[in-house]
């Protein structure tokens, strides 16, 4: 395992204090309470993110201009997570069944301001049951309805899937991006890599989910197992050109969004990508995901 640079090597290129924005760092997955959450975003030197909602679904902001900040923070919000009624989400969004109720609320986030659609298209992976996924999820029909209705509105979609299976029919309905991806495989990305689509692996989060003191021993040691394959994964990802982007999962505000962010980009080293093409993924390829220019 490499050695994890210090916080301002990793967001400064060397220059504590200074946060190089413009294209700036952007992480691509975080969960904003509100608007306050950005001073800890500032504080870790990242100019833009993209919000992928909370169950109260803040009033989706564009941009705004903070009063700490030279330059614009930006954000793209999707306001609230659509979630298969009965199935995982109910934390982070709304449960929809209906095909009627999927456009009701899609128009309802649009009318809101929402930059992105964020949509549940399989469960969480479990810390009880070793290799389990949990239930939950849009079919295949579903989801290509899904990204259908947002297109007519001018919207992408960003899919929370893990395995394969979710993975494959998020990336052949035509999501913008997949979350998480765990129990990611060479096929799912070979998928993605032909289709453009955008993986943001927040490897971070699950290690933090891991070790939050409720997972035993066993469900810990099975995390790591599961993070190295991730991490395998993010390097063929790379290599076979899958567009990746720096997302840290965190529920803003969080007194250590900074380290979460700075050990979201080390986990791109050890996957054994460079750190020059490491601050391309966190700044240009982040950009591009978000629709903001770089």
């Amino acid at each position: 395992m490499k050695e994890q640079k210090g916080h301002h090597d990793l967001l400064s290129d060397g220059h504590p204090g200074q946060s190089r924005r413009g294209p700036g760092f952007v992480d691509a997955h975080v969960h904003l309470k509100d608007m306050r959450c950005l001073d800890a975003v500032i504080d870790a030197g990242v100019a833009a993110v993209r919000d992928a909602g909370t169950k109260n679904g803040s009033r989706p902001v564009i941009s705004i201009t903070h009063e700490r900040s030279a330059a614009p923070v930006v954000v793209v919000s999707a306001g609230w997570a659509l979630y298969k009624k009965g199935g995982y989400g109910s934390i982070f969004g709304n449960p929809v069944e209906t095909r009627d109720e999927i456009r009701s609320e899609i128009l309802k986030l649009r009318h809101y301001g929402a930059g992105i659609i964020k949509i549940m298209a399989s469960g969480m992976v479990s810390l009880k049951e070793p290799g389990k996924v949990t239930a939950g999820g849009f079919n295949k029909d579903e989801l290509r309805f899904i990204v259908n209705a947002a297109a007519d509105l001018g919207l992408g979609v960003m899919a929370h899937a893990n395995g394969e299976h979710a993975i494959l029919d998020a990336a052949e309905a035509g999501v913008r991006s997949i979350e998480h991806g765990f129990f990611m495989s060479p096929r799912a990305l070979d998928s993605m890599s032909k289709r453009s689509i955008f993986w943001v692996p927040t490897a971070g989060a699950l290690k933090r989910a891991a070790g939050s003191g409720t997972a035993t021993t066993g469900i810990q040691g099975f995390v790591d197992g599961l993070i190295q394959s991730h991490l395998e994964m993010m390097q063929y990802a790379h290599g076979v050109g899958v567009p990746l982007a720096v997302g840290t999962d965190c529920v803003l505000p969080d007194p250590r969004y900074a380290e979460a962010y700075e050990a979201e980009l080390a986990y791109f080293e050890q996957a054994g990508i460079s750190h020059g093409e490491v601050m391309k993924i966190a700044r240009e390829s982040g950009a591009r995901l978000l629709g903001i220019n770089s």
